[in-house]
């Protein structure tokens, strides 16, 4: 508990005076012994304890009503995040998550997460003496000095933004600001929505921000701010690629509910050249992803858009952007041991399909891996044995940039590794048997379902061989035994697949189900999105700030333009020459938060203390004064009960008979 009067508490001395006038008052009369009260005296000896007993309370009732009456008047503040020492620091250091999480809503018509720590901090700062001061922002990570702490939901530094926040980047630079000012008795308070994405319970740098914390001088509590309300009704719009094929845009979009279940017809909103279209995408469950096409035209050599959701509880994951440029080519690199063998042959007819314009495939044998064009490739099928060394090295780099890469079994069991995976041993099913397909993933990877929602022909497969595949990634499909026939591991921005059986007769019948085909084309359809990365930026990324003498324009209108957060926001922009769809970051799509005991692992031995928000009335810290007053009132007529006199409980006196009169005689 603190005091907004803390001087006023030196008047709890005054609770001592009815102390003081009861001893004075005993010293006022002498004592004088006379013999005809001796007998009162030791009739009243056995009720001297219980008067005594009621004296004393009514003592005690007295200078607790003096106390209350003056913790009253000092104006006590009660509060869980300011806690007992809060009227004391004279420097608060405000970690603001601005992340686009932060914008979620309980209810429509409440204010955000956000805003809703905004007004409870600038409340708390008012009633705790108005201390100094200093903000630090997820966005643009810097420390700022707040003048007007009342008008901290103002500021354009507290806005609401698309970016996401590095919860142990701030954490460190609070800590390296206190060990170096060393501003006194000074508390870090953080606002956030505790996002798994944001607070990185996997990163290394929790072990250095503990022991941070627990070597200030001062000794600097962490006071956390979260929101209460995890399972909230909203629906989340994500871009995961967009990349021109042709005469067609081609976006992968991803929309997922947090809350349902059952079938959702959502309306999306698509605007392109200035035209608004809606369209009617029905969502089974919590996730669906389904892919976009526009249609282009020749003379679209530039191009923008975007892709919205109707008004929810979090108007910041709403809304995806994309923009183009003139048309890229579609480069494979075919690398096998035989490129006159028929796998190869299949292979090579897939990757230069008709379906593809200008998608072209150069075939190279593993001593040819140094003229690979790394650059320019969307998709490299390996179908040799693992590589070593600086083709390894390269190929990994390509992956992580967003590339493809199809790795198909070699003709001889090797030991190499790549990708955290390796081949093993080459299997054949008995005599007059064929390997069969079990379970596969129908709405991810490669073989995922069609625009239709139409399934892959994956039951049809037959195999009278097959390599087994060992790794740390997932089967996107399997065998009926559950060993994998597609695998695929997620590294960067790209991925990386392996594929048990060759579409070779000698092998499957892949080329007859023509899924080799699909994989491939997918693949390289995705490998291609790192030729369109120009175009594109995250918010709050270095790309997506100017540069040099780069001047901001926006191109869309779905909002309005903010130059002080433009930088932070999605939307299409022109600086200078170039042209970018800004996104947010695909961490803040995801809904998962860390729960009370990965936040005490993360602060383990660390002075913090956790205050949940439950609703929009909870305050974080409160006067308690009226309660003083009514404590006031109840000592004194407590005094009052215990001053009456008690009842006599003796028998009353009975009235005298009157003495009889003589008769008269006549």
């Amino acid at each position: 508990m603190s005091f907004l009067s803390q001087p006023i508490l030196w008047g709890l001395f005054a609770a001592a005076i009815p102390v003081i006038i009861h001893l004075l008052n005993r010293r006022r009369f002498r004592t004088v012994k006379w013999a005809a009260t001796s007998f009162l005296l030791r009739a009243s000896r056995q009720s001297r304890g219980k008067k005594k007993l009621r004296h004393f309370l009514i003592l005690a009732c007295r200078t607790l009503a003096i106390a209350a009456l003056i913790f009253a008047v000092a104006r006590p503040l009660i509060g869980g995040f300011l806690g007992a020492r809060s009227g004391s620091i004279n420097t608060a250091i405000l970690i603001l998550d601005r992340s686009a999480s932060m914008e979620t809503k309980a209810a429509s018509g409440q204010p955000s997460r956000r805003q809703n720590a905004l007004t409870q901090i600038s409340e708390a700062i008012k009633k705790a003496g108005s201390p100094r001061l200093l903000l630090i922002d997820s966005a643009s990570g810097k420390l700022h000095e707040v003048p007007d702490p009342q008008a901290l939901s103002e500021l354009s530094l507290t806005s609401a933004t698309d970016t996401e926040a590095d919860i142990p980047d701030l954490l460190i630079k609070a800590v390296d600001y206190l060990d170096e000012a060393a501003p006194g008795q000074a508390e870090i308070w953080l606002a956030s929505d505790l996002q798994r994405n944001d607070w990185k319970p996997s990163d290394p740098r929790w072990g250095a921000i503990r022991a941070g914390l627990e070597a200030l001088p001062s000794q600097a509590n962490l006071r956390i701010l979260t929101s209460a309300d995890e399972d909230v009704e909203n629906l989340t719009l994500q871009l995961l690629s967009s990349r021109r094929i042709g005469d067609k845009m081609l976006l992968d979009l991803k929309l997922t509910r947090r809350k349902g279940t059952g079938d959702l017809a959502v309306p999306l909103t698509f605007s392109f050249k200035g035209a608004r279209s809606s369209e009617r995408i029905t969502i089974h469950g919590q996730e669906l992803q389904f892919q976009k096409h526009i249609p282009l035209s020749p003379k679209d050599t530039q191009g923008y858009g975007w892709v919205s959701l109707p008004p929810d509880n979090n108007p910041r994951d709403n809304s995806i952007y994309f923009a183009f440029g003139d048309q890229k080519p579609l480069k494979t690199c075919l690398v096998t041991e035989d490129p006159s063998s028929a796998s190869s042959t299949y292979l090579h007819k897939a990757a230069t399909a008709a379906g593809l314009q200008s998608a072209a495939c150069e075939v190279l044998t593993p001593t040819q891996g140094s003229q690979i064009d790394w650059a320019n490739a969307s998709l490299i099928i390996w179908h040799a044995p693992l590589p070593a060394g600086t083709i390894a090295s390269q190929l990994t780099r390509f992956v992580n940039s967003g590339g493809s890469a199809l790795f198909l079994p070699p003709s001889e069991t090797g030991h190499q590794a790549i990708f955290s995976s390796s081949w093993g041993d080459l299997h054949t099913p008995p005599q007059g048997q064929f390997f069969i397909t079990g379970n596969w993933i129908k709405d991810e990877g490669p073989w995922q379902n069609g625009q239709n929602n139409s399934p892959m022909p994956l039951g049809q497969i037959r195999a009278i061989q097959r390599r087994s595949i060992s790794g740390t990634g997932s089967s996107l499909a399997e065998w009926d035994d559950g060993s994998p026939l597609l695998y695929r591991q997620l590294e960067g921005q790209g991925s990386a697949v392996f594929m048990s059986t060759l579409p070779d007769e000698r092998w499957s019948n892949l080329e007859f189900t023509a899924l080799h085909l699909v994989a491939i084309q997918r693949l390289l359809e995705k490998g291609s999105d790192r030729l369109h990365a120009d175009y594109r930026a995250i918010a709050g990324r270095k790309k997506a700030h100017t540069q040099g003498d780069e001047v901001r324009e926006r191109l869309d209108h779905l909002e309005p333009f903010d130059p002080a957060l433009e930088s932070y926001r999605s939307g299409v922009y022109r600086l200078g020459e170039r042209t970018l769809a800004v996104n947010r970051p695909p961490g803040e799509s995801q809904a998962e938060r860390i729960d009370r005991s990965t936040l005490e692992q993360l602060l383990k031995d660390s002075p913090y203390t956790l205050f949940e928000n439950e609703n929009t009335q909870t305050r974080l810290i409160a006067e308690a004064w009226r309660a003083f007053l009514i404590a006031v009132l109840l000592f004194l007529l407590a005094e009052a009960l215990l001053c009456l006199q008690p009842k006599a409980t003796g028998p009353p006196l009975r009235a005298r008979k009157a003495s009889p009169q003589p008769s008269s005689t006549p």
